[in-house]
């Protein structure tokens, strides 16, 4: 693949995961801190996610703050944001891979 395809792909992927950010967010939060996440941003917490979630996959136990943590290491101001990390989680892990993540917390 080209890297001009790349780049389409990538920014197609950054505009929908920002779409669902705020389809998903919860009623009373403003998603407005997203809105300084960057392309290159979001392309660092989709390449976090998926070694996490391979991880994951591998059998290794992590937890939903060491995933956190190294979100807010990319982009600190989504700290600000109450359940980020969940929230990014849900939108770029598998449903399978999410639901087992969390099944630990209960």
């Amino acid at each position: 693949m080209s890297s001009y395809i790349q780049i389409i792909y990538d920014r197609l992927d950054f505009i929908e995961f920002k779409q669902n950010l705020i389809l998903l967010k919860q009623p009373q939060h403003k998603a407005s801190v997203f809105y300084k996440l960057t392309l290159d941003d979001f392309l660092k917490i989709r390449d976090l996610t998926f070694d996490f979630e391979n991880q994951l996959k591998s059998g290794i136990k992590l937890s939903i703050s060491e995933y956190e943590n190294k979100l807010f290491e990319i982009c600190p101001i989504i700290k600000s944001y109450p359940t980020a990390s969940t929230l990014i989680a849900k939108i770029l892990m598998s449903e399978d891979i999410f639901n087992s993540l969390f099944s630990s917390l209960n």
